[in-house]
């Protein structure tokens, strides 16, 4: 079968290669990829700025049926439509384990970074990690679960969002949109975005259709100045950042209130970057890093999403075949797109 493997370190080094089709282990089933959608972090991993493990099949935010099952799989059967989650390799017998984040273990090796992932026909994985897919969802939304679970765990369990906060999400790439997706869903009385001039045309078009109250374009307005008119002089209840750029993940500092939250998402693909700690303390701030997605999450995710409040869709703007995944990934570098999808 044809995949689409990062065969070495070093930026590009990635191609369509025919590799054996996977067989289900001991607890694992093979799944029929209907459509996977190219997540920041396979750019990220592209340009060698991410963590991974050649050579590896990418891919990890996916859905489709199951195909097979290897032994020991119960509950599921051939033709079940599926997603899954993406914590491969988590031990299962650390204190970040057995207290209840097998999303964070250090041992963990996600489809698409340690182990082979979804740019194929087929997958291969645990049956445990498996979520049932509702008829009401299609393939291709599907393909965008991955994504808004992380933003479900991100800002409801962790950052706490509540009903009516106001809401300031930082970068409106795929992440940005669903999280101003997700606090809308949750009852934010004031949402926004800010981005630069690149957005203006795509992506603060979408944002303004999944609800939002206002865009600011940084390189045109102060978004300091415009958060405190929107909100009193008080800032924002929750910042958002999803953007993982230096300017924005600094400016959350001066946008979130006092005894506010920062809820960080983004991934800057730097080893450091400088932070205004002290205006951090002096307001009180919290600042939650965020990484990854609960169970819980995901069956809240698919619920919100079957019944029509969660409306992730939207954010998708291309359906590619795997064979164009460079035009893909160049329309994500280019802005010109907020979510492709793939089909093997």
């Amino acid at each position: 079968m044809q995949a689409l493997v990062k065969y070495g370190k070093g930026k590009r080094l990635m191609e369509l290669r025919e590799v054996e089709r996977p067989a289900p282990q001991e607890g694992e089933v093979l799944i029929e990829v209907k459509a996977v959608s190219i997540c920041g972090s396979d750019l990220h991993i592209f340009h060698d700025a991410h963590p991974y493990w050649p050579p590896v099949v990418l891919g990890h935010e996916f859905a489709g049926v199951i195909a097979e099952l290897g032994p020991g799989v119960a509950g599921w059967q051939a033709g079940d439509r599926v997603v899954s989650e993406t914590r491969t390799g988590a031990c299962g017998q650390c204190f970040v384990c057995q207290t209840g984040y097998p999303q964070v273990c250090e041992h963990k090796r996600a489809y698409g970074i340690g182990v082979n992932g979804a740019f194929a026909r087929y997958v291969a994985g645990p049956a445990r990690l498996l979520h049932r897919l509702p008829q009401a969802i299609p393939f291709e939304t599907a393909a965008v679960m991955e994504p808004t679970a992380i933003c479900v765990t991100s800002i409801l369990e962790r950052a706490g969002l509540q009903a009516g906060d106001s809401v300031v999400v930082t970068g409106p790439g795929p992440i940005g949109l669903l999280s101003l997706a997700v606090a809308r869903a949750a009852g934010a009385r004031l949402a926004g975005v800010t981005g630069t001039g690149g957005d203006e045309q795509v992506r603060f078009a979408m944002a303004r259709a999944l609800g939002a109250d206002f865009t600011i374009n940084v390189e045109q307005e102060d978004p300091v100045q415009k958060v405190l008119a929107l909100t009193g002089g008080l800032g924002a209840d929750l910042v958002i950042e999803a953007s993982g750029g230096a300017p924005a993940i600094a400016q959350a500092f001066a946008l979130a209130r006092r005894m506010g939250r920062v809820c960080a998402i983004g991934i800057s693909g730097r080893e450091q970057v400088p932070i205004p700690y002290d205006r951090g303390i002096f307001k009180a701030l919290r600042y939650d890093f965020c990484f990854s997605s609960s169970w819980l999450a995901w069956e809240r995710g698919l619920a919100l999403v079957a019944r029509g409040l969660l409306p992730v869709h939207k954010i998708i703007t291309h359906t590619l075949p795997l064979e164009k995944w460079q035009q893909g990934f160049e329309l994500l570098e280019q802005q010109q797109a907020v979510k492709v999808i793939l089909i093997p």
